[in-house]
């Protein structure tokens, strides 16, 4: 899996998109913003990473989002989980196979855990990189 990947926020829409590059060969990335095409960001150097966390999260934005069915509905987030409690957003998306994919892509290149906590979100389960799925 080395090369550039595009992470991509939920929180994206059609005029302005967000989300983040992560360049594992250089171990750089960048967070940007895209506005009408234009690009901000700057790239920085890949913090040392303790884990990957899988989490699922509800947006203020999702109106229609209920609660009470937070098991069927929500956003599946990928982060890189460094300096024990620093959190790097890498990935959104409400399809669960395609987080957990990309998981186990990146703890092979990284070399580190998934601890899943979207799947029971009331215990999160600790996964080997070579058992994700």
């Amino acid at each position: 899996m080395k090369g550039l990947i595009e992470g991509k926020r939920a929180s994206s829409n059609w005029i302005r998109k967000f989300g983040v590059l992560l360049d594992t060969q250089k171990r750089i990335y960048k967070s940007y913003e895209k506005f009408f095409g234009l690009n901000s960001g700057e790239w920085k150097a890949l913090p040392s990473i303790n884990y990957i966390l899988i989490f699922k999260t509800l947006y203020v934005k999702c109106e229609a989002c209920n609660v009470e069915n937070f098991d069927n509905e929500g956003i599946y987030q990928l982060s890189f989980v460094y300096n024990k409690n620093r959190k790097l957003i890498i990935h959104e998306s409400n399809n669960k196979q395609e987080i957990f994919d990309l998981a186990k892509d990146l703890a092979k290149e990284f070399k580190v855990s998934v601890c899943d906590s979207a799947s029971n979100r009331r215990k999160a389960i600790w996964l080997d990189p070579q058992s994700v799925s």
